[in-house]
């Protein structure tokens, strides 16, 4: 029985391809549990026109029992929807908890002054400014795929594989478990690139 929880905020629009790896690592070899939630608990529809059943809505959320929060990218962030979250997602970072962003997600970050004073990325840095003129960070901002900075994961929106080993690395998933590797090598490692090819 898995015992711990790994929260994935949905929501319409939100780009299902970004926090899929990381969500599939989690679930099948951890015991992490991947426990879907959108601000109502009512069904939504992904970018890729996939319908999603939470299994939570926002207020049956709660930071003491989360061990990770995953916010994927979607245009509503970028058009200052999803606030309602904040609470939670203070609380969250308050208690000490993992939270990880990827793609327009950090805009949201960015915003509420969390990327500030740690290291992140995002999609761009002039974009970054532009879409956030409040934005105080520009001094640690890392030109890389994905950052971690203590309980904070960033990644850019092509980073997906990126977003994910930074996020199984920061929760130390065995990589000494063989299924485990041989599943992420085909993401992650270059050269089982070549088995597709042979």
């Amino acid at each position: 029985m898995k015992n711990k929880v790994c929260y994935l905020f949905v929501f319409n629009g939100y780009s299902d391809w970004e926090p899929a790896l990381a969500a599939a690592a989690l679930q099948q070899f951890s015991e992490y549990e991947v426990r879907p939630f959108s601000i109502d608990g009512k069904a939504v529809i992904s970018a890729a026109n996939l319908q999603v059943i939470p299994q939570l809505s926002l207020a049956e959320v709660e930071a003491d029992f989360a061990d990770i929060v995953i916010l994927p990218g979607g245009a509503a962030w970028s058009e200052g929807r999803n606030r309602e979250i904040s609470p939670f997602i203070m609380d969250v970072l308050h208690k000490g908890k993992l939270l990880a962003a990827i793609c327009d997600a950090t805009l949201y970050l960015a915003s509420e002054g969390i990327l500030d004073d740690i290291p992140h990325t995002s999609n761009d840095l002039g974009l970054l400014k532009q879409a956030v003129p409040e934005y105080k960070g520009e001094a640690n901002y890392v030109m890389k795929p994905a950052v971690t900075a203590d309980h904070v994961i960033t990644a850019n929106g092509t980073a997906g594989t990126a977003f994910a080993h930074a996020i199984v690395s920061k929760l130390g998933l065995p990589e000494n478990n063989e299924q485990f590797a041989f599943w992420f090598g085909f993401f992650h490692k270059p050269e089982f690139q070549s088995l597709w090819h042979e």
